[in-house]
C-alpha cells in the first residue's frame, strides 16, 4: 500500500527565492510562489498539504538572544503588498496557512511533521534551508527542494549530501553558527574543519572533551572563545517540535481549489496564462426551453414582448457568411431563464407556417418602440438586412458592452462570458450539429436539440445583459455606448452588405506584371549575393547576409538565437546603403502585395453578389479603431506606387462614382486642441500648411524659406512627438545624427511648450487613476504605468497618449458615418457607404448625385464635434478608389 504523505511548504523560503529570481514581472513573487504551487500539487499530488508562514511578532529566540536577526534588512518594499495576495491565493487553492505567535515557520513544520510521522504518514519538508535537515528523520521525515536536486532526502541520504551524520547536523550548524540570522558560531572554523573534528570527536560535546587535542591554534582558541555561548547558540539552532499543534488528517487533507475564484484573482494581476491554464468550474444547468411552432403560441409571446418592450433575440442560419446564410429560426427571451425557439425553416417544415412565422416576428423587429438586444448584433441585423427585413429601434449588444467595459481583453464570445462572468457552460455548436465531415447545417439539426441550443444563446444572453448594462452605467461608459458603438451596428451591417465592386481584369494584368518584376528582382538578389538560395528562408538569408557578404549583426531572434532577417533589420541595413537588403525589400513588398491582394481579391468575389464584402471589426482595437478583414483595408500601403495601384481595382458600379473624403492632420488637429498650443492653434485656424510652420519654428527660417525636406523633417516630428519618439528614433528616421535630433527636439518644445505640458498631463492623470478617457469617455485600463519594468512603463505612456488622440479620430470618424447614413436615407439618396479605412470614408452613388452626395460628406465630416481647431476634410471624386486619393 502506498504510505500518504503530508507536504509542509516554507512560505517565505520560496516566496524570497520567487521575488530575487524572477524578474520584469509586477507581483513577480504572487507568480513564482504560485507556479512553484502549482508543479508541486501536479508533479507529487500530496494527499495532506499546509504552507508554514512566520509571524511578525517576537519569537522566543528573540527573547533569549535581543540580537538575534538584528542585521536582518527590512522587507523589500515591493514585496510588502504581495505577501497579501499570496495569502488570498493560497486561501483559493482551499490549503491551510499555519502560523504562531511567538514562533518561526521553521517550529511549525518541525512540530507538523512530528506529529504526522507519530501517525505513519509520511512528513515531507518543502524548503531549501539547510536547518531543516535536523527535522529529518529516518524515511518517516525527509526534505524536498527540486531546485535543489533533492527529492524525498531520508536520514540514509543526509552524509553524502551534507557530509555529517544526521544526529550532528544540530551541533554543525552551531559551530557554523548562522550570520544571515547573527547567530554566533565559533570563529576560525570552518566547514572543512567544522566536520572533520565531528568525525573525530562525534558531537560537540565530545570536542570541548577532547579540546587540547586539537592543534590548530585559531580553532582551539575559537572553540574556547564559544564556550560560554554554545548552548544559546545552540537552542537558537535547534528547531522545536513541541509546540501546541496537532496534526488532523481533515483539516490538512488536499481539497478542491476555487477554480473560478482563482480565475478571478489572475485576471486581476494580469497573470494570463495562469488564467488560461486554470480552467472554469462551471454549471450545466437543463431548463425547460419552449417550441413555438403553432401560430397562437407565438402570438402570445409577442404580445408579452410588446408589453415589456425589451426583448433578446438570436438567430440561427445556414452560415457564417452573412451574405449567404439562410434564415432558419429565432430565438426569444423574454426575461433570465425563460426562452423560446421559433423554428422557421428546418428540414420538413410546411412554407405556409414559416411564411406566417416570419411576418409576425418580422413586426416585433420593425417595431421602434421596442428594444431588441443580442449578442454581436451586426451579424443578425445583418443577415436580416440582406433578408429584406427592418431591424428598427434601440438595438442593444452585450457583446460591445464587454468590449467597451474590458477593451484590452481580446475575448468577447457568449460562450467566454458565459464561464467569465456566469461560470456557466454552453452547449457548444458541435454538440447539436456535429464536427468535420459529420457537421451538418443548422436546418438539419432536430428540433428538441435546436430548441435547447438557440434558446440558451436567447437566455445567456439575457442574463449577460443583466450584468453588463448595469457596469456600463456604473464606470461612466454610457455616453461613447449610446453616442458612437450602439448607433454604428446597423450602419456597419449596411457596409457590409453593400460590399464593392473589383475589376477583375486589371488585377489579372497586374499579376502578370508583377510576376514579372518579381522574377527581376529574384535575378538581382541571386547576383548580389553572388548564389542562389531559397530567399524565403530566413536561415539561408542570414548565412548570406551576415556570414557571406559580412554585413552588421543588428540583432536576433528571441527563441532561437539566430539571425533575424525582420523587416526592421532590412529597413536599417537598407538605410546604411547595402544594395542586398535594399533588393530583399522590395522583392518581399511585390510578393506580399501580390499573393495578399492582386491575386487573393478575386477569389474573394461573393458569386451571390460579385461584389467582395469586407468584414468591419468594432471589437478588436482598444483604441476604439476599426479593423477589417477578408480584405485587410487598413494593410493596402498607399505610400508607394504599387499600393495605390492595387487601389485603383476598386471600382464603383456601372454609371456611378466614388465619392471619397479624409481628415486632413484630424490627430494633429486634436493635439492642438487638447494642449491649446498657440502656435498649432493659431496655424489650424489660418488654414497654414502646419507641417511648414512647424519646419519655420523649429529650424529658424521663414516660412516661405521652407524646402521640401525641412517640411518631411517637421511632419516626422510632429507626428513622432505625439506620440514620444525618442531622439534615437527621430535620428533613424531623418538620417540625422542623436544630437542634431535633440536638439530639433528641444526647439519644438521650447516653441511649443503646451505640447509637452499636455503629454505630462495626460501621463500623470492615467497614472493616478490607472486609465485614460477619450473625448467621448471610452476608457482603456493602463496597467503598464503601475508596473515596475521601465519599458512597460513607457510603452503605457505611449498608449495613453495615443488612445486618447487615436481613439477619439476613431470616435469623430463613427459619428461622422452614423450622421451620413442617416442623412442618406431621410434625403432617400441612392449612394451608398462602403468602406472606412482609418480617417477615410469612401461611398459610390450614380453620377447625378455626385455633387449632393459631395456636399454632404464634406458636411458632415467636418461638423461632427466643434473643437478648438476646424475639422477638414478633403473630398475627392474618382472611377477608382486611386482617383480619390
Amino acid at each position: 500500500m502506498t504510505r500518504e504523505r503530508f507536504f509542509i511548504v516554507d512560505a517565505f523560503a520560496h516566496i524570497f527565492r520567487s521575488f530575487y529570481a524572477i524578474r520584469n514581472i509586477d507581483n513577480n513573487a504572487v507568480y513564482g510562489f504560485t507556479m512553484m504551487l502549482r508543479k508541486l500539487i501536479a508533479d507529487e499530488n500530496p494527499e495532506y498539504l499546509a504552507i508554514a508562514f512566520d509571524t511578525s511578532e517576537p519569537t522566543f529566540r528573540k527573547e533569549l538572544y535581543p540580537e538575534y536577526k538584528a542585521n536582518r534588512d527590512a522587507m523589500p518594499e515591493s514585496l510588502v503588498p504581495q505577501i497579501p495576495l499570496i495569502k488570498e491565493m493560497i486561501e483559493g487553492y482551499n490549503i491551510p496557512m499555519v502560523a504562531m505567535p511567538g514562533f518561526e515557520a521553521d517550529d511549525i513544520i518541525g512540530t507538523l511533521a512530528k506529529r504526522a510521522a507519530e501517525q505513519g504518514v509520511q512528513a515531507v519538508i518543502v524548503s531549501g534551508d539547510k536547518d531543516m535537515l535536523q527535522l529529518v528523520q529516518g524515511d518517516d521525515i525527509v526534505m524536498f527542494d527540486p531546485k535543489k536536486g533533492v527529492h524525498y532526502l531520508g536520514e540514509a541520504g543526509i552524509p553524502e549530501f551534507f557530509g555529517c551524520r544526521p544526529n550532528q547536523i544540530i551541533d554543525l550548524l552551531s559551530i557554523w553558527g548562522d550570520s544571515a540570522d547573527n547567530i554566533p558560531g565559533v570563529k576560525g572554523v570552518g566547514e572543512k574543519g567544522a566536520k572533520k573534528y565531528l568525525a573525530e570527536y562525534g558531537s560537540l560535546d565530545g570536542i570541548y572533551e577532547n579540546l587540547d587535542k586539537i592543534t590548530a591554534k585559531r580553532a582551539r582558541t575559537g572553540f574556547e572563545e564559544a564556550r560560554e555561548t554554545i548552548d544559546l547558540t545552540k537552542t537558537l539552532i535547534t528547531i522545536r517540535t513541541d509546540l501546541d499543534l496537532t496534526f488532523d488528517k481533515d483539516t490538512y487533507v488536499r481539497k478542491e481549489p476555487d477554480a473560478n475564484g482563482l480565475r478571478a484573482f489572475f485576471t486581476r494581476l494580469d497573470f494570463k496564462s495562469l488564467v488560461d491554464a486554470t480552467p472554469p468550474k462551471l454549471k450545466r444547468i437543463s431548463r425547460d426551453y419552449q417550441l413555438l411552432d403553432t401560430e397562437e403560441r407565438l402570438k402570445e409571446v409577442l404580445a408579452e414582448i410588446r408589453d415589456k418592450g425589451f426583448f433578446v433575440f438570436d438567430i440561427e442560419t445556414t452560415s457564417l457568411n452573412t451574405i449567404e446564410a439562410e434564415l432558419v429560426g429565432m430565438a426569444l427571451a423574454t426575461e433570465v431563464n425563460q426562452a423560446y425557439y421559433v423554428p422557421l425553416r428546418h428540414e420538413g417544415q410546411d412554407a405556409t407556417w414559416s411564411d406566417s412565422a416570419e411576418a409576425l416576428l418580422k413586426d416585433v423587429l420593425a417595431d421602434t418602440n421596442i428594444i431588441k438586444c443580442a449578442h454581436n448584433a451586426k451579424y443578425d441585423i445583418s443577415v436580416l438586412f440582406n433578408l429584406g427585413w427592418d431591424v428598427a429601434g434601440r438595438i442593444e449588444d452585450t457583446m460591445l458592452m464587454s468590449y467597451l467595459i474590458n477593451p484590452n481583453e481580446d475575448r468577447h464570445g457568449m460562450d467566454h462570458l458565459a464561464e467569465k462572468l456566469l461560470n456557466y457552460r454552453t452547449i457548444h455548436f458541435d454538440e447539436v450539429a456535429g464536427s468535420g465531415k459529420d457537421m451538418v447545417t443548422f436546418d438539419k439539426v432536430p428540433l428538441d436539440k435546436a430548441c435547447n441550443y438557440a434558446a440558451e444563446d436567447a437566455d445567456i444572453t439575457f442574463q449577460l445583459y443583466d450584468i453588463l448594462f448595469p457596469r456600463l452605467k456604473e464606470q461612466d461608459l454610457h455616453r461613447v455606448y449610446d453616442t458612437v458603438e450602439r448607433p454604428l451596428i446597423p450602419v456597419l451591417a449596411r457596409v457590409e452588405n453593400s460590399g464593392v465592386q473589383i475589376d477583375e481584369g486589371y488585377l489579372k494584368t497586374m499579376s502578370a506584371k508583377m510576376a514579372e518584376e518579381i522574377e527581376a528582382l529574384e535575378q538581382a538578389i541571386y547576383e548580389l549575393a553572388g548564389e542562389e538560395f531559397n530567399i524565403k528562408s530566413t536561415k539561408q538569408l542570414g548565412v548570406i547576409l551576415f556570414e557571406k557578404l559580412g554585413l552588421p549583426t543588428v540583432k536576433k531572434t528571441s527563441k532561437t538565437k539566430s539571425y533575424s532577417t525582420d523587416q526592421s533589420v532590412l529597413e536599417t541595413l537598407s538605410a546604411k546603403g547595402h544594395a542586398l537588403p535594399a533588393k530583399l525589400l522590395e522583392y518581399r513588398m511585390f510578393t506580399k502585395l501580390k499573393s495578399t491582394y492582386v491575386d487573393a481579391l478575386p477569389t474573394m468575389i461573393c458569386p451571390k453578389t460579385g461584389r467582395v464584402h469586407s468584414s468591419f471589426n468594432q471589437f478588436v482595437a482598444a483604441t476604439g479603431r476599426l479593423s477589417s478583414n477578408n480584405p485587410n483595408l487598413q494593410n493596402i500601403p498607399i505610400r508607394t506606387e504599387m499600393g495605390r495601384d492595387i487601389r485603383a481595382a476598386f471600382v464603383p458600379r456601372d454609371g456611378w462614382v466614388f465619392v471619397a473624403a479624409d481628415y486632413s492632420q484630424i490627430e494633429l488637429r486634436l493635439m492642438a486642441h487638447f494642449s491649446g498650443d498657440d502656435t498649432l492653434v493659431q496655424g489650424f485656424r489660418s488654414g497654414e500648411d502646419i507641417h511648414r510652420r512647424t519646419a519655420g519654428e523649429i529650424m529658424d527660417v521663414d516660412v516661405n524659406l521652407v524646402t521640401d525636406d525641412m517640411r518631411r523633417a517637421a511632419k516626422s516630428i510632429n507626428f513622432g512627438l505625439i506620440y514620444g519618439m525618442g531622439e534615437f528614433r527621430l535620428a533613424q528616421e531623418l538620417g540625422i545624427t542623436r544630437k542634431k535630433a535633440r536638439e530639433y527636439m528641444e526647439t519644438y518644445f521650447e516653441k511649443m511648450p503646451r505640447v509637452l505640458g499636455f503629454r505630462d498631463e495626460v501621463i500623470e492623470k492615467a497614472r493616478e487613476i490607472g486609465e485614460i478617457r477619450t473625448y467621448f469617455g471610452r476608457h482603456r485600463q493602463l496597467p503598464e504605468l503601475a508596473s515596475r519594468n521601465k519599458n512597460l512603463q513607457a510603452q503605457g505612456e505611449r498608449l495613453a497618449v495615443n488612445t486618447l488622440i487615436q481613439g477619439t479620430a476613431a470616435e469623430i470618424i463613427k459619428i461622422a458615418m452614423i450622421r451620413l447614413d442617416e442623412a442618406i436615407r431621410e434625403q432617400d439618396l441612392q449612394a451608398k457607404l462602403l468602406l472606412q479605412v482609418h480617417d477615410e470614408l469612401v461611398l459610390e452613388c450614380p453620377e447625378e448625385e455626385k455633387e449632393v452626395v459631395s456636399r454632404l460628406l464634406g458636411e458632415t465630416m467636418e461638423h461632427v464635434v466643434h473643437f478648438e481647431v476646424p475639422l477638414v476634410a478633403e473630398v475627392r471624386t474618382g472611377t477608382n478608389w486611386k482617383e480619390t486619393k
